[in-house]
């Protein structure tokens, strides 16, 4: 079988793509699932394995027949770089060629940065998270609020000042002299779930992104759904009670403004003003020490949100919705008042109950996103 070099281009990132999903899989395996030859998956394997992209691991011991070899990626064959931010914050993660993260940074993003700030802020906590974790094959960014994908373009973040038609792609490859890829940062997070965490080896699910902003990730019969406008997930506006939206309602920012005004009205609660705000950190804290106040309004927002999740189940019949953000962890203040909430609206004749869960990837799941993205985007060069 010949095969032209764009096609075998094609072919190698494809079993690179399965071994990546499926570890440990042999050489027949490999051709069972992309319903080749053996002798044709052989030798783009053997060449694989010859250039220091693939690994031969050990043999498995089958009750009958010949061991297999299994295949393994090389960890030392190249690194992703991931990026991920919002209002307050940029995250920037770096895993190897075999989905090990090496190094994890943050810096926080401040009320007076602009959008030039932002961008000189990301090009240093890249080359910082770089040192001494070459050669960089990739970076790819999971970008906040409206994203041109064909174009590398930030369209729109109300968040931070000026952040309109930025050519963050653009920006980024010229520095630093490799592929960049951007999506938006919630369907960043539904990458990272399907490559590093609960999404793995899952068809169909939702990854609901609930920060500064809100938006869902969706992936259906195995791919990532964006739309031809690339405006899929933008669940933000979704209309909820009294004609308010989903964002205005149960968004983090929304949320921390609920919470000032109750301090400043004197209501009991361990939360504190400071610079004349409620950090995030401390709304955080008061969730785990199960402040009241804190935890009733959560547990209201977790209904909100479960309203709407019981609406997408109905359209989509996932089996499985992801809570992502910094609420992920709190299962019985947040996640639990979701769960009941979809159980209760379920119909039995019209739809199943998906499990609804919190992510485990922790505050770093959209900068493994971002290296998910550019892992997605990358290809061997032959």
């Amino acid at each position: 079988m010949r095969i032209g070099d764009e096609s075998a281009r094609e072919l190698e990132a494809s079993l690179i793509q399965h071994v990546r999903t499926h570890v440990g899989v042999s050489r027949s395996e490999l051709a069972r699932r992309l319903e080749l030859s053996p002798s044709t998956v052989g030798q783009y394997v053997d060449r694989l394995v010859s250039r220091g992209l693939l690994q031969e691991g050990q043999k498995s011991n089958p009750a009958s027949g010949r061991p297999a070899t299994r295949l393994n990626l090389n960890p030392t064959a190249g690194h992703f770089v991931g990026v991920d931010f919002e209002a307050r914050q940029i995250w920037v993660t770096v895993v190897d060629f075999a989905q090990t993260c090496l190094a994890k940074m943050k810096a926080p993003i401040v009320l007076s940065d602009t959008a030039e700030d932002v961008v000189v802020k990301i090009k240093e906590l890249i080359s910082k998270a770089m040192e001494g974790n070459g050669p960089i094959l990739g970076i790819g960014v999971g970008t906040p609020g409206v994203v041109d994908l064909s174009r590398g373009i930030g369209l729109h973040y109300q968040f931070i000042p000026g952040w309109k038609d930025v050519p963050l792609q653009q920006r980024l490859a010229d520095t630093f002299a490799v592929p960049v890829a951007l999506e938006n940062n919630i369907r960043a997070m539904a990458l990272a779930e399907a490559l590093f965490g609960l999404g793995r080896e899952v068809q169909d699910f939702i990854c609901l992104g609930i920060r500064s902003g809100i938006a869902a990730g969706v992936f259906v019969d195995g791919h990532l759904h964006s739309g031809p406008n690339n405006l899929a997930g933008e669940i933000g506006s979704w209309p909820c009670d009294r004609g308010a939206t989903l964002e205005q309602l149960a968004s983090f920012s929304a949320l921390t403004e609920v919470l000032e005004e109750a301090v400043r009205t004197g209501e009991p609660t361990c939360l504190k003003l400071r610079r004349n705000s409620v950090q995030v950190n401390d709304v955080l804290e008061a969730l785990r020490q199960n402040d009241p106040l804190v935890m009733d309004l959560f547990w209201r927002t977790g209904q909100v949100v479960g309203k709407v999740v019981a609406q997408m189940n109905l359209l989509l019949n996932p089996c499985r919705i992801i809570i992502t953000g910094p609420l992920a962890e709190f299962e019985s203040q947040f996640i639990a008042a979701i769960r009941e909430t979809v159980e209760s609206l379920v119909q039995p004749l019209h739809s199943s109950m998906p499990l609804v869960v919190g992510s485990q990837l922790g505050e770093f799941a959209g900068a493994l996103g971002g290296a998910a993205l550019a892992v997605r985007h990358w290809s061997p060069t032959r």
